[in-house]
């Protein structure tokens, strides 16, 4: 896994399958009200979370998975992600 990699934005397909992924689960959970609030309030350090993700791969991807933090990573990074995925679970909560 190059560090290239890691600043290719997300294909749309794979954009839209983490959002239900992650929206269907935080709803499923119960979490949807701690979510929205924790996604607002990091909604302007997104960019950097991103960016720190890279760091500390060598120490949680063998916990967490390699691709799914480099996923998880990228649509962070994106301009609109953290707020696609507020609405998203938003729309899956009422």
């Amino acid at each position: 896994m190059s560090l290239a990699h890691w600043n290719e934005p997300l294909p749309e397909a794979e954009r839209e399958a983490l959002l239900e992924k992650i929206s269907t689960q935080v709803v499923k959970r119960g979490l949807s009200v701690p979510a929205i609030i924790a996604l607002e309030m990091h909604r302007p350090m997104a960019f950097m979370l991103s960016q720190s993700l890279i760091a500390l791969t060598p120490l949680f991807g063998p916990l967490v998975g390699l691709n799914r933090m480099q996923v998880f990573g990228r649509l962070l990074a994106e301009p609109g992600g953290v707020e696609a995925l507020i609405r998203r679970i938003e729309d899956k909560t009422i």
